[in-house]
C-alpha cells in the first residue's frame, strides 16, 4: 500500500538562515519603532508666570534703561539692569561681555540666578501677606 505524501512541516529541521535573518531584522525594526514611546521622559513643568516675568524684565531693560544702545552693545547694560546681584554673582562685572559676544554658560547661570531671585521675592511676598 502506498501512503500519499502530506505537506506537513518538519519541526526537527532548523529554519533557513534567511528566515532567522529576517526575523532579527523585523525584531530590530519593531524595537526602534517602540523605543521612543518607552523612553519618553515626562516633560518638565515650566513656570510660565516666572518665565513671563523674567522676559518682561529683559524687555523693560532693553527698551527702557538701555534703549539708547543697539542690541549688540547693550547686553552688559541689560544684564546689570535685570539684576545687579546676579550680574556680579556671575562675574559679568569682573569680565564684561565684549560687544556682540555671547557667553552661553554665563547666560544660563545668569538666567537661573535671576529666576531663583524672583522665586525668593515671590516667597517673601507670600509670607508678608
Amino acid at each position: 500500500m502506498v501512503v500519499p505524501k502530506t505537506s506537513t512541516l518538519d519541526i526537527t529541521t532548523p529554519p533557513s538562515r534567511w528566515v532567522v535573518f529576517l526575523s532579527k531584522i523585523l525584531l530590530v525594526v519593531l524595537i526602534l519603532f517602540l523605543l521612543p514611546d518607552l523612553v519618553r521622559a515626562k516633560p518638565k513643568k515650566k513656570n510660565r508666570a516666572l518665565e513671563n516675568l523674567y522676559n518682561a524684565r529683559i524687555i523693560h531693560c532693553e527698551t527702557g534703561d538701555c534703549g539708547h544702545l543697539i542690541l549688540e552693545e547693550s547686553m552688559n547694560c541689560v544684564t546689570k539692569c535685570v539684576s545687579e546681584k546676579c550680574y556680579s554673582e556671575v562675574k559679568y562685572d569682573v569680565d564684561p561681555l565684549e560687544d556682540g559676544e555671547v557667553d552661553v554658560n554665563r547666560a544660563m547661570l545668569f538666567a537661573q540666578c535671576v529666576r531663583n531671585e524672583m522665586l525668593r521675592e515671590r516667597a517673601r511676598g507670600r509670607t508678608r501677606q
